[in-house]
């Protein structure tokens, strides 16, 4: 919610591709208005931080599912991909409390954090732009923000006029991997100074096509080594269906100084749960689990589909969110003054089988954030303001494995910055209180501190160089604190820690951009050393024929760089061509401990882009080395490389037909970021045939 009025027209972007892994279409990142965080609002390639940002269309090029699945490629980007029902984005390593998505800067207000089976509700679908920020944004959204940001922007409350008096945009695609169906349609509306948004969504996949096998090379050598083979799936991943329908109403007065809206979004979503999740396959689940010599089962799953097959486990979800939010500019030191409140109402269910409910979690919040922007005083303008939420999550049934908890934050923050034409300084703090009041467990209470500095400049025209420094407190989750149950989703029984401190970390980012001519060239490096990080870890016991995994802190290290390039050749043969690509890799671990899980092994990817006329089209090879460098309880995940294509026909002015296939040589994929790595592979070879209109 950095910025409550954002204009209109947006000349370029710093990402957009066509596929799951492929890399940003080769914009120049520089006419790219950033308008997630704190501050004045500046292109991408003034900041410090690395930022990816996706227009409405470079999200349908790429939608693949939910929103970690859509983001997955993005340099740094992979994603927990719990089956095509959900999925939620990993940035560099770090994922759930640590990387925090929002709407339209505000909490989603889901359990997706809470487990990797629980979807998203932030819908790719309906995003006008995602914002990707890359490394510690806390000092703007607090300690859940230490890893990055994604930010959903679905333009549900208008922020300034429409310039017309009606407009409406559609999408309609099919896929053959899933034998799926997307649908979506919004209508604006202006009359005055009043303009309104209807959007609505709906999507139906079938089980998904996959290559090869349901489990893994490693995991099957494992089953055969120890005398455990079972007959083996292949072709199809059982149980992947997904469904969903979202409709969304807004309406906004908007001034010339100013608007004020609100809007309503109702989502429903049905999918299964992939990998296995019932109690009929735990038996066999811990047979398989105990195959990996030295291994705690945690990561293993049993397979759906094997045995009984009506015992196949699914979730309804539904939310209901409602938006308030406002903002206006003045003439004098007070720039502008922005708000917003969200109140979401979120349950689901998951049944063990048809009309076999066996856990609801529910999670009731509310949270507002207001910011007062100021001009220079003494040279330095910036913002103060105050964020606060309330959430009641509770889960009730079978894998209720946390009880209760109301928590309830309040921050508040000032941001300061610097700029002379030549170079920048900026920095903040931020202060926290966290409540957690637990049904069982009683209350616990933290306080954070947040602070972030950074410098830029331009060494040359052609030169960006920038540095910051953050230091980044988190407190405990709910989970963390008071998890003591089954969790079959990872099939884990978790216990949490009433000891755990806030965690504590020192990042440092340098950026360097560099634009000469027709080359454009990214890097970026980071190192993020936490103090007290919080993980869970085998302790070699079993309860409820489950693995016990408790809550501990250590210190721990993450290291990593990106890098993207991008040579716009210019027109060769009546084509204009563009060459790009990308590369990222990050290592973690525990102080003296080993490697951290679900770590996301080195990748690369190049693209050729090519436009003549009414024509463009996309090739990418997206490649990712093996993951071998794993924790005690996992097993290794092989690399592999993929080719996409995608052709773009500009019908008329209006409608633009999309023809594009992924993962063309059916490679194997699994993502070592994801839980059920080894019994859910990424989707085989498809092809998607989609219309989208703009009128």
């Amino acid at each position: 919610m950095r910025r409550m009025l954002v204009a209109v027209s947006i000349s370029a972007v710093s990402g957009g591709a066509f596929a799951q892994g492929a890399t940003p279409s080769a914009q120049p990142v520089d006419e790219t208005i950033v308008v997630t965080g704190l501050g004045p609002d500046r292109p991408g390639g003034e900041l410090i931080q690395s930022t990816t940002v996706l227009r409405e269309a470079d999200v349908i090029d790429r939608l693949a599912g939910g929103l970690g699945d859509t983001l997955a490629g993005l340099p740094g980007v992979s994603s927990t991909s719990f089956g095509p029902g959900a999925s939620r984005p990993v940035v560099r390593g770090l994922g759930a409390e640590r990387v925090q998505v929002l709407v339209n800067g505000i909490g989603v207000i889901d359990a997706s954090a809470a487990s990797p089976d629980h979807a998203v509700t932030a819908d790719p679908l309906g995003a006008q732009r995602i914002e990707v920020l890359r490394g510690a944004a806390s000092l703007a959204y607090g300690g859940g923000a230490a890893g990055g940001v994604i930010n959903v922007i679905d333009g549900l409350i208008p922020e300034t006029r429409l310039g017309r008096p009606f407009a409406a945009d559609g999408y309609a695609g099919w896929t053959s991997v899933d034998e799926g169906t997307t649908a979506a349609a919004r209508v604006q509306g202006q009359a005055g100074g009043v303009v309104g948004v209807l959007r609505a969504s709906r999507r139906d996949l079938d089980e998904v096509r996959i290559p090869g096998f349901v489990e893994s090379a490693a995991l099957r050598a494992a089953e055969a080594a120890e005398g455990e083979e079972h007959e083996q799936e292949s072709g199809r991943l059982p149980n992947s269906f997904s469904e969903s329908d979202d409709l969304s109403a807004g309406v906004s007065f908007v001034g010339d100084r100013g608007f004020f809206g609100a809007s309503v979004r109702r989502g429903e979503a049905t999918y299964g749960l992939v990998g296995g999740h019932g109690h009929e396959e735990e038996e066999e689940g811990l047979a398989v689990a105990s195959i990996i010599a030295g291994k705690t089962p945690g990561a293993v799953f049993a397979p759906a589909g094997e045995g009984d097959e009506e015992e196949s486990p699914f979730i309804k979800m539904e939310q209901t969110r409602f938006d308030v939010r406002g903002g206006a500019s003045f003439g004098g030191l007070v720039r502008r003054i922005a708000g917003a409140v969200s109140v979401v109402d979120y349950e689901h269910t998951e049944f063990e089988a048809p009309g076999e409910p066996g856990t609801l979690f529910t999670n009731e919040g509310v949270e507002g954030r207001f910011e007062v922007d100021h001009r220079a005083i003494g040279g330095f303008e910036g913002s103060v303001g105050l964020q606060a939420s309330s959430r009641d999550f509770a889960a009730v049934g079978d894998e209720a494995f946390v009880t209760p908890t109301e928590t309830s934050q309040v921050g508040v923050f000032l941001y300061e910055s610097y700029e002379t034409p030549e170079f920048g300084v900026e920095g903040g703090l931020r202060f926290d209180t966290v409540d957690l009041a637990n049904q069982v467990n009683g209350d616990r209470s933290f306080d954070t501190f947040n602070a972030s500095a950074g410098v830029h400049g331009h060494v040359s025209e052609a030169v960006f160089l920038g540095l910051s420094l953050s230091r980044t407190e988190r407190a405990p989750t709910d989970v963390e604190l008071f998890a003591d149950g089954p969790h079959l989703a990872t099939r884990q029984f978790e216990v949490g820690n009433l000891g755990l401190s806030t965690e504590k970390g020192v990042n440092v980012e340098a950026t360097a951009r560099w634009t000469a001519g027709p080359l454009s060239l990214e890097a970026t490096v980071f190192r993020y050393d936490f103090d007290g990080f919080i993980y869970l870890s085998p302790t070699g016991d079993e309860e409820d024929e489950l693995p016990v995994f408790e809550t501990l802190q250590n210190d721990a290290e993450f290291t990593g760089a990106e890098v993207s390039a991008a040579y716009r050749f210019g027109e060769r043969g009546g084509i204009d061509w563009t060459l790009d690509g990308s590369a990222d890799v990050v290592e973690a671990s525990l102080s003296g401990g080993g490697p951290l899980p679900r770590i996301p092994p080195a990748s690369a990817r190049i693209g050729l882009e090519a436009q003549r006329g009414a024509l463009s089209g996309r090739l990418d090879l997206n490649w990712a080395a093996d993951q071998d460098d794993v924790a005690s309880f996992e097993l290794p995940t092989d690399g592999y490389t993929t080719l996409d294509a995608r052709l773009n026909i500009a019908i008329n002015e209006q409608v633009t037909l999309i023809i594009a296939g992924t993962n063309l040589t059916d490679e194997e994929v699994r993502l070592h970021t994801s839980p059920l790595k080894d019994f859910a592979p990424q989707p085989g070879r498809g092809v998607r045939i989609a219309l989208r209109g703009t009128f």
